[in-house]
């Protein structure tokens, strides 16, 4: 199945994660520290990965995994300052 088959849900939905801050992706208070967002990043990978899911929602956790990476990318580089 390819990515512009995905049904109207899990298209919404990934809009909906896109619109996010990366506090609400990584489900964070915006006080959070350190140690929290790296333990949230990692919990957050594993449940998307797309190795531990069927070809079309492994395309789906491709995605959202893209929003969790740069969210944690963001906050790690914003935290460090």
């Amino acid at each position: 199945m390819k990515w512009r088959d995905l049904d109207r849900e899990y298209k919404s939905e990934l809009d909906r994660k896109r619109k996010q801050t990366p506090y609400e992706l990584l489900r964070l208070q915006d006080n959070a520290t350190r140690k929290e967002i790296r333990s949230a990043y990692l919990k957050l990978v594993k449940t998307y990965h797309p190795d531990g899911s069927d070809t079309f929602m492994s395309q789906y956790n491709q995605e959202v995994l893209k929003l969790i990476n740069a969210a944690y990318e963001e906050l790690s580089n914003s935290n460090e300052q």
